[in-house]
């Protein structure tokens, strides 16, 4: 029995919570046995009694006859004495988020209320704990964040994919004059070398903005983790243990082929880096059923079958201060010029564009680092493997006096793309926007490919393509864009849409165009 219980002589003369002007047991009772921790105050303003809740919650910096603000810490001390002493004089309630003097690292919720004349008391105090809240808030604030980030990226990698292929097509155009080996062909290969790796960047930042084009497979995780063993050894060097814990499970995932691989290649390069070439990186996979998913402590995740992923090394671990924004795009503790900040950034875009999960934890002590993957997991049929996908055919040339209307809201690109077909021999019509292609083709002008951009001012052009296709059925359809992924891409696929993600050669172009078909009913 606690110190501040007293027996009361009521009915079966059980034990209640008792104090001096109570003036019923059943109050004490209630208050005892409630979960929310409580507490009465006097009309002095200092605490009478409590219940089993409070004593838990407040620890060592409650006892009765204590003011309330001796609970809080120094600098929340004086909110909670004036709330009180508010309450006191007839004030309304007040609610607070203080830090307790015990747990000075944890905020609680504290409520002040007035109690009723004849209660005998003159104030009430109940704390929340708020913990679990918090750590839901947080979650979803570095949801948001990330998502924010996403956004900006996607937008970024737009406008930088439009620079890109302005810049690589006038490189090329330039590599056709100076073919010959000189100073000045040498230079426009720099030029295209340093292109190729910007194309490179931006594919990061848009599989980090969730843009990046997929092509879904059913997939047997264990085999795809198993064929990269070799390619894992000689990224992870001699020094580096590989150890692969990889039963044959029930379930299996729908992802892209090349970008699973890419997430785990990504993750053991990180770990080595970690490890600082010395250490053991363990990759485990496992199912994860339904009736478990609540056990992981992922309150985000919903309850459907997974297929786990854990990639574990023995390196530093992740420091408190920065693990909330590791996977932010060009975060990096590495030095200067070692790292782009880019990989982990890539690896939770394609996690969360094939409708994953991803969280890191360090190990005991702070030593190691576990990322954990999620998947969602589908019944396994007898046998899973990646299709196998044929190369495609070599270009077709363009047949001479193609008529082309280009449509493309960004000068700089649009001059290049007309030059280079020009020089191809195509008759080539341009439009700075949707408006301006659909006057030009209701003026009768006949076409046998549009090839437009997709993110334009106004209408965009999977719905020009769209209308084009009803005013003129026969002709051939291109759509590019600085995003990897259409709009609407579903229905544009099934319409047989060409697709061309920027930065690409002027030869993909031609391509496009000498195979473009007219849309599908």
């Amino acid at each position: 029995m606690s110190d501040w219980t007293h027996f009361h002589p009521v009915e079966n003369s059980w034990p209640v919570p008792y104090a001096e002007g109570l003036t019923s047991p059943w109050i004490g009772s209630l208050l005892m046995n409630l979960p929310i921790a409580l507490a009465l105050i006097d009309s002095s303003g200092r605490i009478v009694t409590g219940n089993d809740a409070m004593k838990a919650t407040a620890g060592k910096g409650w006892r009765p006859g204590l003011r309330p603000e001796a609970m809080v810490v120094a600098d929340d001390a004086p909110l909670l004495a004036r709330a009180v002493a508010d309450v006191l004089n007839g004030g309304d309630a007040h609610g607070l988020r203080l830090a307790l003097s015990e747990r000075p690292d944890e905020l609680r919720d504290i409520n002040v209320m007035p109690i009723p004349p004849g209660m005998g008391f003159a104030a009430l105090i109940a704390m929340r704990d708020i913990r679990e809240q918090m750590r839901l808030e947080a979650q979803v604030a570095a949801v948001t964040r990330l998502q924010a980030v996403g956004q900006l990226a996607g937008g970024v990698a737009h406008d930088f994919n439009n620079l890109l292929t302005a810049i690589l097509g006038h490189a090329e155009h330039l590599l056709e004059q100076f073919s010959d080996p000189s100073a000045e062909h040498e230079a426009i290969l720099e030029i295209l070398r340093n292109g190729q790796r910007g194309a490179n960047l931006v594919g990061q930042l848009l599989a980090f903005a969730r843009q990046q084009p997929q092509h879904r497979q059913l997939l047997c995780v264990q085999d795809v983790v198993q064929e990269l063993r070799p390619l894992l050894v000689k990224l992870l060097g001699p020094a580096i243990e590989l150890e692969i814990v990889a039963p044959q499970g029930q379930f299996s995932v729908r992802a892209d082929p090349g970008q699973l691989e890419q997430v785990i290649v990504n993750l053991a390069v990180n770990a080595r880096d970690a490890m600082q070439g010395n250490g053991k990186l363990v990759i485990t996979i496992a199912d994860i059923t339904r009736r478990n998913v609540k056990a992981l402590g992922h309150d985000m995740m919903p309850a459907i079958d997974f297929v786990a992923i854990d990639v574990s090394d023995t390196g530093s671990g992740i420091p408190p201060e920065i693990a909330a924004k590791i996977f932010e795009p060009f975060f990096s503790t590495k030095p200067q010029g070692q790292g782009t900040g880019l990989g982990l950034s890539t690896v939770y875009g394609i996690i969360k564009q094939s409708d994953g999960f991803i969280f890191a934890k360090s190990g005991p002590g702070g030593r190691g680092t576990t990322f954990s993957i999620y998947l969602p997991g589908r019944p396994r049929p007898v046998e899973v493997r990646p299709e196998r996908v044929e190369p495609p055919p070599p270009p077709e040339p363009v047949p001479a006096g193609r008529r082309v209307l280009l449509v493309e809201d960004e000068p700089s690109v649009r001059a290049v793309f007309a030059r280079g077909l020009e020089r191809l021999g195509c008759i080539v019509s341009i439009a700075g926007d949707a408006m301006a292609a659909l006057a030009i083709l209701r003026e009768g002008e006949i076409f046998d490919v549009l090839v437009s951009d997709v993110m334009m001012p106004g209408i965009d052009g999977v719905e020009l393509a769209f209308e084009a296709a009803r005013m003129r059925p026969d002709m051939g359809i291109v759509l590019m864009s600085g995003y990897a992924e259409l709009p609407r891409h579903r229905e544009a696929d099934a319409r047989g849409i060409r697709f061309l993600a920027k930065p690409f050669a002027l030869a993909e172009l031609v391509s496009a165009i000498a195979t473009a078909q007219p849309l599908k009913d």
